[in-house]
C-alpha cells in the first residue's frame, strides 16, 4: 500500500506544485512581457503608418501641387481626426523640435504652447525628453506620466513611441496606458486560477489513471515499435521504387544509394558505400576554377548551384553524363547532402524535356514529386525544394505547349503561357492546380479564327498538365476557358474591368491574376500588359484601398489568449489551413508591390525589392521573410509525409504535431502578421 500511495499521490502533488511554479514563477511574468512587447510593437507600427501620411503631404509640398502651409495644414486636420482602440479614444499627437506642441486631440490648450518647461507630476520633462531621444536616435519609445485619455483629473503611467519628420521639423507620437496592459494580465490571471481549482479536482481521476500507465506504457511502446518498422519498410520501398537514381552522403557513415543508382554506376552497395563521393563525381570546370565542390559548399551551408550537369564515374571508369540536383540534408544531427541523378541523353537535355508524349510528361512529374518528397523528409530547403518544383512546372508547362503544337500544327501568331498564382510566383509546393492563361497579339478580324486555336492548345495543356499532377482548376483559370485565352486588348480590357469594378469576383481574381509572369519568353506581349496595367491603377486609386480592405478580412487562427484558433476535421483532427496563413504574407507583399510598382512576382522577392526601395523597413521585411519561408516549410514537410504515408496531401496542419520550439514559433508568426495587419489597417483607414 505504502508503493502505492508513493506512485500514485506523491506524483500528483509533484505535478500540482510543477504547474504552480510555472504558472506563477514563470508563465505569468513572461505573460506580463509579452503583453507589454506587443503594445510596444504596436504603437511602433502605428507612429509608422501616421508618420506616412506626413510623408505623403510633405511630397505633394515638393511636387509643387501644395505649398508648405497648405500640406501642413491638411496633415494636421488628418492627424487630428485618427483615432483607434476602444471607444476610439487613442490618438496621435505633433509637437516639433522646440519643443511647441502643435496639434493634441484632447489639450487644445497645448498648441501653439512652448512646451520646455512642461513636466509631468515625477517632475520629467516630457517633451524635452522626446526631442533629446528623436535627436539621437530619430525614434524611440518613451515612459512618463499623462492624463487618461480625455479626463484631465486622472494621471497615470503612460508609455509612447515618437518618431522624427525631419523636412519640417516635427515629431508625432502616440501611446498606451499601462494600467490597460495591468488590467489585461489581471483578467488572465483570474481565468488561471480557476484553471488551477480545475486541475485540482482532475488529481483524483489522475491517481487511477496512473495504476494503469505501466500497462498503457508497453502497450504503447510496442505499438510504436510496430509503427516505426511499418514506416521504415514504407520509406525503403519508396525509395526503391523511385525512378530517379539517388545517393546520400552524410558525415562519416559512406555513401548510400537505391538500386536505380546502384545500376547505373554498377556497383553493389557494399562497393558504393566505400566510394569517396570525390572519385565519384568528376569536378566540373567551375569547381576546379574555384578549388571547390559544389556539395562541399552546400553541406558547409555556402551558396552553390543546386542543379547543374556533371559526370559520374562507372566501375569500369567510363563517364556518365548526368542531370544532378543536390540538397543539403540532417540525419541524426549530422549534415550531408542528397543527390538525385537524371541521365542525359543528348547535351544540355533534362528529364521532363525529352517526354515524347503525355505519358512520359506524366511520369518524369511523378517522379519528381517523389524526389521532392524524400528530400523534404530529410530536412532539406523548403524553399529550395519549392524552386525546384517551380522549375519542373515551367518545364511541364513548356512540354506540354510543345506536345500540343505538334498535334494542332504551328499557332498562327506569336503566343505565351502566363502562369499565376502559385505557378506565377515561382512557389510552387506539393499540392498545386492549374493557373494560367495565353496571350496572344490583337488579330483583328481574324480574332475569332486565332482564339479557336489558342483554345484547343489550352485545352491540351489543361489536360497534359492534369495528367502530370497538376489537378484543373475548380474557378476555371486555364487556358481552356474562353476568359483566359485572349489577345493583348482582351486582356487589357479584363484587367481594366476588374480594376474600376472590383466586385467580390474581381478581387479574387486580382489576387490570383495579378502575380502572373510569362513562361515562354516572349519579349513584347507581357511587359506590354504590364506597362499598360500601371497606367489603369493610376487612374484607380480605389482599387488598392479595396484590395487592402479584402486582405483584412481574415486573420491567423491565434486566440486572443495566445492559443491556437482550430478546426474539427476527419478522424479528430483538430487543423489549421496552413496555405490560408501564407496567402495573408503574399496578398500583403501582392499589396504593396502594386502600391509601389515593384514588378517581381515572387513573395520574397517582392519585400526584398520593397525594402531595397525603401517602402518597408529593413527589420520587418527580414521578419516577414523569415515569417514566410517558416509557413512553407511547415507546408510541405506535412504535404511530404502524407505523401509517403500514402495519403493525398493537403494543407490541414495539426500543431500538435509540431515540438515546443516550432509551436512557439508559429504563435510568433501568427502575431507578426497580426502586427503587419494594424499597420495596413491603420494607414488605408487614413488615407
Amino acid at each position: 500500500m505504502k508503493r502505492l500511495v508513493l506512485r500514485t499521490v506523491l506524483p500528483a502533488l509533484l505535478a500540482i506544485g510543477l504547474f504552480s511554479g510555472v504558472v506563477f514563477f514563470s508563465f505569468l511574468p513572461s505573460l506580463s512581457r509579452a503583453v507589454m512587447d506587443q503594445k510596444r510593437l504596436m504603437i511602433r507600427e502605428l507612429t509608422e503608418s501616421s508618420w506616412n501620411i506626413l510623408a505623403r503631404f510633405e511630397a505633394e509640398e515638393r511636387a509643387g501641387r501644395m505649398t508648405r502651409a497648405e500640406a501642413q495644414a491638411a496633415a494636421i486636420a488628418q492627424v487630428r481626426s485618427l483615432h483607434y482602440g476602444q471607444e476610439g479614444k487613442d490618438y496621435f499627437w505633433i509637437n516639433d523640435m522646440h519643443p511647441r506642441m502643435i496639434v493634441h486631440p484632447y489639450r487644445p490648450d497645448l498648441e501653439g504652447r512652448d512646451l520646455s518647461d512642461f513636466a509631468d507630476p515625477t517632475g520629467k520633462l516630457i517633451f524635452v525628453e522626446m526631442v533629446r531621444l528623436v535627436r539621437e536616435q530619430g525614434a524611440g519609445h518613451v515612459d512618463y506620466m499623462w492624463q487618461w485619455m480625455d479626463d484631465p483629473g486622472r494621471i497615470v503611467p503612460k508609455i509612447s513611441y515618437v518618431k522624427g519628420f525631419e523636412p519640417w521639423g516635427w515629431i508625432i507620437g502616440t501611446g498606451v496606458y499601462t494600467d490597460d496592459i495591468d488590467a489585461e494580465v489581471a483578467a488572465i490571471t483570474g481565468r488561471v486560477q480557476a484553471a488551477a481549482l480545475f486541475i485540482l479536482a482532475v488529481v483524483s481521476l489522475l491517481m487511477w489513471i496512473l495504476l494503469r500507465t505501466s500497462f498503457q506504457a508497453e502497450r504503447g511502446r510496442l505499438r510504436n515499435a510496430a509503427a516505426l518498422r511499418a514506416s521504415e519498410e514504407k520509406y525503403r520501398s519508396l525509395v526503391e521504387a523511385a525512378g530517379e537514381s539517388i545517393f546520400m552522403s552524410v558525415g562519416e557513415a559512406g555513401l548510400y544509394a537505391n538500386a536505380s543508382m546502384l545500376r547505373l554506376v554498377g556497383y553493389d552497395q557494399d562497393g558504393f558505400a566505400r566510394l569517396d563521393v570525390n572519385d565519384l563525381i568528376r569536378p566540373t570546370a567551375a569547381e576546379v576554377e574555384s578549388g571547390r565542390r559544389h556539395w562541399q559548399a552546400m553541406v558547409a551551408g555556402q551558396a552553390a548551384p543546386t542543379r547543374y550537369e556533371a559526370e559520374l564515374v562507372h566501375r569500369d571508369g567510363r563517364p556518365i553524363r548526368v542531370m544532378l540536383t543536390l540538397s543539403r540534408i540532417t540525419v541524426q544531427g549530422r549534415v550531408g547532402f542528397m543527390a538525385v541523378a537524371s541521365r542525359l541523353a543528348e547535351p544540355r537535355e533534362l528529364d521532363l524535356r525529352t517526354a515524347n508524349t503525355g505519358e512520359d510528361l506524366a511520369a518524369a512529374s511523378r517522379r519528381m514529386t517523389t524526389m521532392a518528397s524524400l528530400m523534404m523528409n530529410h530536412d532539406a530547403d523548403a524553399m529550395q525544394v519549392s524552386r525546384m518544383l517551380s522549375g519542373k512546372a515551367d518545364a511541364a508547362v513548356r512540354k506540354a505547349i510543345e506536345l500540343g503544337i505538334a498535334e494542332l500544327g504551328a499557332p498562327p501568331c506569336p503566343f505565351d503561357v502566363m502562369l499565376m498564382g502559385s505557378l506565377g510566383r515561382g512557389e510552387v509546393s506539393l499540392l498545386a492546380d492549374q493557373d494560367h492563361a495565353i496571350i496572344y497579339p490583337d488579330a483583328g478580324e481574324d480574332d475569332a479564327a486565332v482564339q479557336a486555336y489558342f483554345l484547343r492548345l489550352g485545352g491540351r495543356l489543361a489536360d497534359l498538365l492534369d495528367a502530370a499532377g497538376y489537378p484543373l482548376c475548380d474557378g476555371g483559370i486555364m487556358a481552356s476557358e474562353p476568359n483566359c485565352c485572349q489577345s493583348l486588348t482582351g486582356w487589357t480590357r479584363a484587367f481594366r474591368a476588374w480594376i474600376e469594378t472590383m466586385e467580390p469576383e474581381d478581387l479574387l481574381r486580382a489576387k490570383i491574376f495579378f502575380d502572373y509572369r510569362g513562361v515562354l519568353d516572349e519579349p513584347e506581349l507581357v511587359p506590354a500588359l504590364r506597362s499598360r496595367l500601371d497606367e489603369a491603377m493610376d487612374r484607380a486609386p480605389r482599387f488598392l484601398h479595396l484590395l487592402a480592405r479584402s486582405i483584412l478580412q481574415y486573420e491567423p487562427p491565434l486566440g486572443a489568449f495566445g492559443g491556437f484558433v482550430l478546426e474539427p476535421g476527419e478522424a479528430g483532427r483538430a487543423t489549421f489551413d496552413v496555405k490560408g496563413v501564407l496567402a495573408q504574407i503574399v496578398d500583403l507583399a501582392r499589396l504593396r508591390a502594386l502600391q509601389h510598382r515593384i514588378a517581381a512576382t515572387a513573395t520574397v522577392d517582392r519585400l526584398e525589392a520593397l525594402a531595397t526601395a525603401g517602402h518597408l523597413r529593413e527589420d520587418t521585411a527580414r521578419e516577414t521573410i523569415a515569417a514566410f519561408e517558416f509557413l512553407q516549410s511547415l507546408r510541405m514537410r506535412h504535404q511530404a509525409q502524407r505523401i509517403l504515408d500514402r495519403l493525398e496531401p493537403d494543407n490541414r496542419l495539426d500543431p500538435r504535431t509540431l515540438d515546443d520550439r516550432e509551436q512557439k514559433r508559429l504563435k510568433d508568426v501568427f502575431a507578426h502578421i497580426k502586427a503587419l495587419q494594424t499597420s495596413l489597417d491603420h494607414e488605408f483607414k487614413g488615407a
